[in-house]
């Protein structure tokens, strides 16, 4: 444990150093070669992530998955009721920060001269703000590298109360007339701090540094949580709402208000990209389909869509009219979500498609059981036959989008245990029946997806190999 103590300290220490040697010794403007970049999308679960936690066994790394899963859900419901007495500081879909180490992240360097560091943040498409702690701070988590300190940055600036982004009920005056935010989680966490902007750089994925001033972030100078020692150390916001990067640099063609990515297996140790603008690319044989981004005039902006149906072995099933609809209270729906690790179907929806795969595997005279082992959390399981092959036993599954057709293959449709002999369905049901339902990282592995916020918004998809470096 001291060697990986010593290993990370001399990752923040080298980084640190380059990146003061960057700003001090190269004051000019690093730019990609073309219109667009690329950071490195970091998997948490994976081996080669700073913060792989390898004393963890498969069974309670599952465990704080589902945990984290289920508290973003019961935040959602949260978030769509602004009539909730919990509803009075809300900035984001972010469910709590007890397990932030669970979530895909990028690197950042925020500031310049000797107050820029690097820090590792969630990449969350359902927040706004991008947030990290900063000095002075009445009450924060211990984090590495040390807290940002506003002073030391040559390119700080506290946003006052006339900011066109300080607007209740998220953002307000404070009584220094500057602009003051205040997030409230699901689990009880919260950060609050002001309103400002800085410089962010960005290290590529192909090498190289991209420089970003007068970015808006939310400078925290207090927190009240329990980060995982060595986590990220804060978010970095993607939704629709004008306090997002990406929204922010809409007008940048360096992004073009577009951005890509395309996840390989949890726990790979595979690369993966998160691509901007013209960084953008599909393989040539790639069958891209499109469906539109929901905007609505209610509730929070994040990444809805138009889920019609969900077929088995490209047979249908029956869905009653409205099963997958947001209601006019913005309830339910169904939304895109990277940060959920499992899909989750509405209320409604869920015990179709299980009698759906209980009626298939029936047929094979293969009948549900119990989960075992890893598997016993999940609703869904069926043993093995002897002898066979997942390849060829186990059904695909298909979304169907309005006007783009996702197919799942069945990895990404079951979890498949070959030491148990077992199979399970791995998604779940969304049991409120008021939250949206989600389509989750599990089953977004393989699928290129490019979301263009460009006139409206739509959501580019494909099948991939994404162990290709896509």
């Amino acid at each position: 444990m001291e060697s990986l103590n010593l290993s990370y300290r001399h990752l923040i220490i080298c980084s640190l150093l380059t990146f003061v040697h960057l700003i001090l010794v190269t004051s000019r403007n690093i730019s990609p070669t073309k219109q667009g970049f690329s950071l490195e999308l970091i998997d948490p679960l994976s081996p080669n992530s700073p913060f792989y936690n390898p004393n963890l066994t498969d069974t309670e790394r599952f465990n704080r998955v589902l945990q984290s899963d289920r508290r973003r859900l019961r935040y959602l419901i949260l978030l769509h009721n602004p009539s909730s007495a919990n509803f009075h500081s809300l900035d984001t879909i972010r469910p709590g920060m007890g397990s932030s180490d669970l979530y895909y992240m990028i690197s950042a360097g925020i500031g310049s001269g000797a107050g820029g560091a690097f820090y590792y943040l969630h990449l969350d498409t359902g927040s706004s703000l991008s947030w990290i702690q900063c000095e002075p701070c009445a009450k924060c988590f211990h984090q590495q590298p040390k807290l940002f300190n506003p002073q030391n940055s040559l390119s700080y600036l506290a946003l006052t109360a006339n900011h066109p982004f300080c607007h209740a009920p998220f953002y307000n005056p404070g009584p220094n007339g500057l602009c003051e935010f205040s997030i409230v989680y699901a689990d009880d966490t919260s950060a609050k701090g002001t309103l400002s902007s800085e410089t962010f750089t960005f290290p590529g994925s192909q090498g190289g540094y991209y420089y970003m001033p007068n970015i808006v972030f939310g400078c925290t100078h207090e927190t009240d949580t329990d980060y995982p020692l060595g986590g990220p150390v804060g978010i970095f916001g993607m939704n629709l709402e004008l306090e997002s990067f990406i929204s922010q640099e809409s007008n940048d063609p360096i992004t073009d208000k577009r951005f890509s990515y395309c996840l390989v297996k949890p726990g790979s140790t595979t690369p993966m990209t998160l691509r901007f603008g013209d960084d953008i690319s599909w393989p040539p044989v790639t069958k891209i389909q499109e469906t539109p981004i929901l905007r609505y005039s209610n509730g929070f902006k994040l990444y809805y869509v138009n889920l019609t149906g969900i077929s088995i072995d490209k047979t249908g099933m029956y869905f009653p009219p409205g099963t997958f609809d947001r209601d006019p209270s913005g309830y339910r729906g169904f939304m895109i979500d990277s940060g959920a690790h499992y899909s989750y179907l509405p209320k409604t929806a869920y015990p179709i498609v299980r009698e759906g795969l209980v009626n298939h595997f029936e047929a094979l005279h293969i009948v549900p059981t119990e989960g075992r082992g890893f598997a016993e959390k999940f609703d869904l399981c069926f043993d093995l036959p002897e002898n066979a092959d997942p390849a060829n036993l186990l059904p695909s599954m298909t979304f169907n989008f309005a006007g783009a057709d996702m197919a799942l293959f069945y990895e990404q449709v079951f979890y498949v245990d070959l030491q148990e002999k077992q199979f399970c369905l791995a998604m779940f049901e969304e049991e409120t029946g008021l939250a949206p339902g989600v389509l989750g990282a599990f089953q977004q592995v393989n699928t290129q997806f490019e979301f263009d916020l460009r006139q409206g918004g739509v959501l580019r998809l494909g099948t991939v190999d994404c162990t290709h470096g896509v």
